[in-house]
């Protein structure tokens, strides 16, 4: 047999296994662990039968985007002074330059400037 005839005889068999794999309707793992076939040459095979246009790549299906009157607001960072002035019971979130969040119930301004050092502390 050709090296030719060997490589037909090859794309034939995963042709095969790629229309049974498509006709159960489930995942291609679940396939392959049901046929004992290594899902990565599975995955190997369809790319290679889709790249010679011998298997038609599965289509997403269009979805509308959502219409809705909420938008997104882009982020946008206050430069804030903190002073010892009373203050009434209120939420702060913080999310610093490392990356690290905190949100926190505050009464008075000492709580926050802990908060905002230890925050700054870590690595």
């Amino acid at each position: 047999m050709s090296k030719q005839e060997a490589r037909a005889q090859r794309i034939n068999e995963w042709l095969e296994h790629l229309r049974r794999w498509k006709a159960t309707g489930g995942s291609l793992a679940a396939y392959a662990k049901e046929h004992g076939v290594a899902l990565w040459v599975l995955y190997h095979w369809r790319g290679v039968l889709i790249q010679e246009g011998r298997w038609e790549p599965a289509r997403m299906p269009k979805v509308k985007p959502a219409t809705s009157r909420l938008e997104a607001v882009p982020l946008q960072f206050a430069r804030v002074a903190v002073t010892e002035a009373p203050m009434a019971p209120c939420i702060v979130r913080l999310q610093l330059g490392n990356g690290r969040r905190a949100e926190i119930e505050l009464r008075q301004v000492e709580p926050l400037l802990q908060l905002i050092a230890a925050m700054e502390r870590q690595p």
